[in-house]
């Protein structure tokens, strides 16, 4: 039986769109491929700021330097924080859930301190969900074995009893290995989500 439902966060409850962040980069003239270079050239990820190994104040001083960017360090942030919109059809099926109360409802991302700050200020829905499992806190991200292990005792939860919907097949299959049931979600087809995610619940 279901009793669990773990969320990720981006392409999950909340669209990042990079491209917001970047055209704000480039208006303050941040070349395309200085972007690329730095954020998609693994520099961004090896900064430990998602796995809790700088400091928000570290990591935006890491930025500044690596775009050489001028900008003041709270417009970096806002810039930074400037990729995220609701995605109505989870923001929906997440009240739904919390007002039934059926299940105990979770979060399993990897994230940073401004992004989750800033989503749980501005996207109240997240707040439904009873614990956080976050990767900047547990020193760890997925697809990595030991982000699992962590949320599984972090959560206090029985792996059986828990559904871990994440939009990468890696997480999902890493999830699997430690006994979660999975869904890969797509954004662009959350109908076909529901027919899954009825099922299971149905099962119940």
């Amino acid at each position: 039986m279901i009793k669990n439902i773990i969320f990720d966060l981006g392409s999950v409850l909340v669209n990042v769109e990079y491209e917001r962040f970047i055209n704000l980069l480039n208006a303050n003239g941040v070349s395309t491929n200085t972007y690329n270079n730095f954020f998609k050239g693994g520099a961004y990820r090896l900064l430990g700021y998602e796995s809790g190994e700088i400091s928000t104040d570290e990591f935006i001083s890491k930025c500044l330097k690596g775009l050489d960017l001028k900008m003041e360090p709270n417009e970096y942030a806002d810039a930074f924080n400037n990729m995220f919109s609701e995605i109505t059809a989870m923001k929906k099926l997440v009240q739904k859930l919390a007002a039934e109360n059926k299940y105990r409802l979770f979060l399993l991302s990897n994230t940073s301190p401004l992004h989750f700050e800033f989503i749980k200020k501005n996207f109240d829905y997240v707040n439904l969900l009873h614990k956080f499992a976050l990767s900047y806190e547990l020193k760890c991200l997925k697809p990595d074995s030991v982000i699992y292990e962590k949320t599984i005792e972090h959560l206090e939860i029985d792996p059986a009893e828990s559904i871990f919907i994440d939009d990468l097949e890696v997480n999902c299959s890493a999830a699997n290995q430690h006994g979660l049931n999975t869904i890969c979600y797509n954004k662009n087809n959350h109908s076909e989500f529901e027919i899954i995610f009825n099922k299971l619940d149905y099962q119940n």
